[in-house]
């Protein structure tokens, strides 16, 4: 009898202990369950420990050469507006290349975090600029005029309060890009203002090109450009720290493993990956198989491609096709298989209603012999 009343005396001893263990692990899951929220949610500054980790990622080193020798000031993709209906409100981590085109995806899927990665660092510290341009602008008309050769004077001063570190280095790529840029932003303003116009005239010429996208787009459609709430929300995000240009090679060793990091030590994923048409410049080799793959992508991810290739089917006359693909779908690809490009890959695509967009939802056969993934640096 004393036996058993020493055991559930014991018993009740260690109850105590068990249920506050429970208790200290059921509020830190909660704690970091709101930690999560918080993060995803862009209208609030990023949790200072979840900026240290998109802050800690690493830039690859400069490329021996750049693709034909030139830096991409501006997106020359000009049917972004295919992705519109299938990115709206997406919400969370998009990653991207380019420049411009980064801000606009953004601000049409409302996402959370943006992290524009390119190869070249001058891409990269053009994005500075932007950044300083939308903190040091209450619209986008004052936005504009940091973009003028003339107001050297007035981005350098923007560029020393938001980013003093960065000052000589976005003022060289300012000054190079800044004439591109404005007439980019021309470019956008006069097509998506009139989008639905710009089709409907464009069908009339040539039916077969743009009759089916002028019956499902019919309005203007609005850009961080042409519409004060986009700005906003772009100009909300730098000011949340929630930007992070990012000197990266998706091939490379560093970038693209450290975002991965990040990801999984904050608990967010990835999804929106933008990698625009850098793929049609290298293969899918060991080291991009293993960086897609070790990618967290969220459940309802894509990944957003373009080809300049007429017999994909084209949005627009002398423009890209557009493909769409979950990263799990891509994931499946890159470590079941040993489709060796883009292209090939491609085929596989389905058609859509949309002229100039596929989408790849085709599950594939594993190879006989699996492709090799690059082992972890």
């Amino acid at each position: 009898m004393k036996k058993v009343i020493w055991v559930f005396a014991a018993m009740l001893s260690v109850l105590p202990i068990t249920m506050a263990a429970e208790t200290a692990f059921a509020q830190t899951a909660q704690a970091e369950q709101d930690a999560i929220s918080k993060a995803n949610d862009p209208s609030q500054m990023l949790p200072q420990e979840i900026e240290a980790q998109f802050k800690a990622v690493r830039s690859d080193p400069d490329p021996d050469a750049l693709v034909r020798d030139a830096h991409y000031w501006v997106s020359n993709e000009n049917a972004h507006y295919v992705w519109y209906p299938h990115i709206k409100d997406k919400g969370g981590v998009l990653a991207g290349v380019g420049t411009d085109q980064v801000y606009m995806l953004a601000a049409w899927s409302n996402a959370s975090i943006v992290i524009p990665m390119d190869f070249d660092r001058m891409i990269t510290n053009l994005h500075f600029a932007y950044g300083a341009a939308f903190m040091a602008s209450e619209n986008i008309e004052e936005f504009r005029t940091y973009w003028k050769k003339d107001n050297a004077a007035k981005m350098k001063a923007a560029l020393e309060k938001y980013f003093p570190d960065k000052v000589d280095a976005a003022m060289k790529a300012w000054k190079i890009g800044c004439g591109e840029v404005t007439g980019r932003f021309n470019r956008i303003k006069r097509k998506y203002t009139v989008l639905g116009q710009f089709l409907k005239d464009k069908a009339a010429e040539d039916a077969k090109q743009y009759g089916a996208n002028a019956k499902q787009f019919t309005e203007p459609l609005g850009t961080f450009i042409t519409d004060e709430a986009q700005f906003k929300r772009i100009k909300t995000l730098w000011e949340n720290h929630r930007v992070f240009p990012i000197c990266g090679d998706l091939t490379g060793d560093m970038a693209m493993l450290d975002i991965a990091k990040a990801l999984n030590h904050t608990g967010m994923k990835m999804t929106i990956l933008y990698p625009s048409n850098a793929e049609h410049y290298f293969t899918y080799d060991a080291k991009y198989r293993r960086n897609i793959v070790n990618m967290p992508f969220a459940d309802n991810s894509l990944v957003l491609r373009t080809r300049q290739m007429r017999s994909l089917g084209v949005a627009e006359v002398d423009d890209y096709h557009y493909n769409m693909q979950t990263g799990a779908n891509f994931q499946l690809w890159m470590k079941t298989t040993n489709i060796p490009d883009q292209h090939k890959m491609l085929k596989k695509r389905s058609k859509t209603s949309t002229t100039g967009l596929s989408v790849l939802d085709y599950e594939p056969s594993p190879s006989e012999k699996l492709p090799v993934l690059a082992p972890m640096p």
